[in-house]
């Protein structure tokens, strides 16, 4: 599986799970549209996550925009 593939996986997942929580069905919410803004409260969650135990955020955004950008120059 592609790098690409495997973060659609990951994000997929996480959408899921995170719909789970307000009473959705597993696989039944649908992440493509995210009309319930799921995206963001997973970032959130990540931020909270990273401050609570001193990870550096704003590097941590740096990184994942440098691998993002690589991804798709390698066309991922």
């Amino acid at each position: 599986m592609s790098a690409r593939g495997t973060m659609l996986d990951i994000a997929r997942a996480a959408i899921d799970a995170r719909a789970v929580r307000d009473g959705y069905a597993p696989g039944e919410y649908d992440g493509a549209t995210d009309d319930e803004g799921y995206v963001i409260s997973i970032v959130n969650a990540l931020h909270h996550w990273c401050h609570e135990r001193g990870i550096d955020w704003d590097a941590e955004l740096a990184r994942a925009q440098e691998l993002f950008e690589q991804d798709v120059r390698e066309g991922y």
